[in-house]
């Protein structure tokens, strides 16, 4: 675990997106923006900035997404941070490219819901497995288990991993500032 005053020098931004029409707007926003940064600001990280959008499926015509990537490639955070990975993209390619993009720069993605991390082999398998589930992410929202949870799941050969974002340890753990 990092010392406090590492742990002010990583900087989060966060990203949310209402991928419904049918949610209402206000209670995503208060979920993914609010909780997520009262939550890592209490643990001592910096909050440094916040990409939030409604509906649009199409990773070319999201604003904040566009916007989000122009600040990684400027540097301005170490870690994008979104609730679960549906609420970055529901597609496996695109999921694959916007982690790939951010490795570019140095910035880790995360989840606060589904623990994974891709800068160890077995971390990297893991997020593979997640990105290969999610398209049928609505399958496993409707038993209640997360794509990390499947995914380790099928990684250990039918072990029981059932679990909650109250399980997940910080995802940030194994970033080491410079």
């Amino acid at each position: 675990m990092m010392k406090n005053n590492q742990l002010q020098e990583v900087r989060i931004s966060i990203y949310t997106r209402n991928t419904s029409t049918e949610q209402q707007e206000g209670r995503r926003s208060y979920r993914d923006i609010q909780v997520l940064k009262e939550k890592y600001e209490r643990m001592g990280y910096k909050i440094q900035g916040i990409y939030s959008e409604i509906g649009c499926y199409d990773p070319k015509r999201r604003l904040e997404l566009s916007r989000l990537f122009l600040d990684a490639f400027l540097g301005k955070f170490d870690v994008v941070l979104v609730w679960d990975l549906f609420s970055l993209t529901s597609n496996p390619v695109d999921l694959l490219n916007i982690q790939r993009f951010l490795a570019q720069f140095n910035v880790e993605l995360c989840s606060a819901t589904e623990p994974f991390d891709t800068s160890t082999p077995d971390g990297m398998l893991h997020f593979q497995w997640m990105v290969e589930l999610l398209e049928h992410e609505h399958l496993a929202c409707k038993r209640d288990i997360s794509l990390s949870s499947l995914a380790r799941l099928i990684m250990t050969k039918g072990a029981c991993m059932k679990g909650d974002e109250s399980s997940a340890e910080p995802c940030i753990e194994s970033i080491r500032p410079a």
